[in-house]
C-alpha cells in the first residue's frame, strides 16, 4: 500500500469503539507508516464518554527529520493593536496555514513539512478573540531566536542545537542558547511513568492537544482529543489525556494549549495540502493559533 492509500485509510476510524478503560494496548508495529517514521492510530470511546482520539507516534530516529516552529512577525516587539501593554511576537495562522506557507516557500524540492500540530497558549485571549496577532506564554524559541520568554514556571517541549529531543518540567534560562526549538504548555500530565492529578486547566473537560516522550527519547507522541460536540467526541481532562499517552508508549506528557486550538495535520503530496486528523469543529472551522510546530523531511536523506 503507498502512503497516499496509507493517508487516506488513516483518515477513517478503526472499528475500536468500546471503554478508555478496556482499551486494546496500542500496537505500533502493525501500524504502516503514513510518511517516513509516522504513524497514526484513531480510536473512538463510548465511555466514560463519547470521545475521539487521534495519536501520532514520530521516530525521531528517522533520517531527515528536523523540526521547526513558529517564528517571530516582522513586527516582533512592537506594541499590540488594541493591546499597548502586550508587544507583538508572532502572527495568528491556522495549523493548516502554517504547513502550506512552509510548503510553498520551501528552497528545495526535496525538502517537506509532513506533519504541524498547535503548540504554546497565547495572549491575548479575550473578546472578540480575533485578535491579528499573539504572544506566545512560557518559553518559546524558532531556529536559536527567542520568540518570547515569560511565565518561567510553565514546562516546554524542546529540541537542543546537538539534535536532542526532550519535555521539561522547567526550563534552566541559563541553557537557552544551546536550544534550537521550544514550545512551552500549560503543565505536566504524567511524569516519569506516572499520571499527574487533575489541577486547574487540567480539571477541565474540553478539547485536548498533548505531546509524550518515550522513557528512552526515541519516540514524540501527539495526541488530539475532540471536544465540546455532541454526538461526535465530548472531550477529556488532562490526567484521562495522560493515561492515554502513557499507554501509546510515553513517560513524560506535557498539556499544550487545547479547545478550539487543538489541531493534528499530515500533509498530503497527492492533493498538495494540509489535512487535518481530528475534528475541531463540526463546521470546519479552524482557528488561527499563536504557536504552532511542524515536522519537515529532507526526503534526500531517505532514499
Amino acid at each position: 500500500m503507498n502512503n497516499v492509500k496509507l493517508l487516506a485509510a488513516c483518515l477513517l476510524f478503526p472499528v475500536f469503539a468500546g471503554t478508555l478503560a478496556a482499551a486494546p494496548k496500542f500496537d505500533w508495529e502493525a501500524q504502516k507508516d503514513i510518511h517516513p517514521g509516522i504513524k497514526v492510530i484513531k480510536r473512538k470511546y463510548d465511555r466514560p464518554r463519547l470521545m475521539r482520539i487521534v495519536v501520532m507516534r514520530i521516530d525521531l530516529q528517522t533520517p531527515g527529520l528536523r523540526f521547526v516552529t513558529t517564528g517571530r512577525d516582522v513586527n516582533w516587539g512592537k506594541s499590540m493593536p488594541n493591546h499597548p501593554k502586550i508587544k507583538i511576537a508572532t502572527k495568528r495562522v491556522t495549523t493548516a496555514e502554517f504547513m502550506l506557507r512552509a510548503n510553498r516557500e520551501k528552497k528545495s524540492k526535496d525538502r517537506l513539512m509532513i506533519v504541524a500540530f498547535n503548540a504554546s497558549p497565547w495572549e491575548p485571549w479575550e473578546k472578540p478573540f480575533t485578535h491579528k496577532y499573539g504572544t506566545p506564554l512560557g518559553l518559546n524559541i524558532s531556529n536559536g531566536t527567542i520568540v518570547s520568554d515569560n511565565h518561567p514556571e510553565l514546562p516546554a517541549f524542546v529540541v537542543w542545537k546537538n539534535g536532542e529531543v526532550g519535555i521539561l518540567q522547567t526550563v534552566d534560562r541559563r541553557k537557552t542558547r544551546r536550544i534550537r526549538e521550544a514550545v512551552s504548555g500549560f503543565c505536566m500530565i504524567a511524569l516519569n511513568g506516572k499520571v499527574l492529578p487533575d489541577a486547574g486547566y487540567s480539571k477541565q473537560l474540553m478539547p485536548r492537544m498533548a505531546y509524550g516522550m518515550s522513557r528512552d527519547r526515541r519516540y514524540l507522541y501527539v495526541i488530539a482529543i475532540d471536544g465540546r460536540q455532541k454526538k461526535w467526541s465530548l472531550g477529556a481532562t488532562g490526567s484521562e489525556t495522560g493515561k492515554i499517552l502513557l499507554e501509546a508508549g510515553a513517560w513524560n506528557a506535557i498539556n499544550m494549549d487545547g479547545g478550539g486550538s487543538a489541531t493534528l495535520c499530515v500533509w498530503d503530496e497527492a492533493r498538495k495540502r494540509p489535512v487535518m486528523l481530528n475534528r475541531q469543529t463540526a463546521n470546519g472551522y479552524q482557528r488561527p493559533v499563536g504557536s504552532n510546530v511542524g515536522i519537515m523531511l529532507d526526503r534526500s536523506g531517505v532514499r
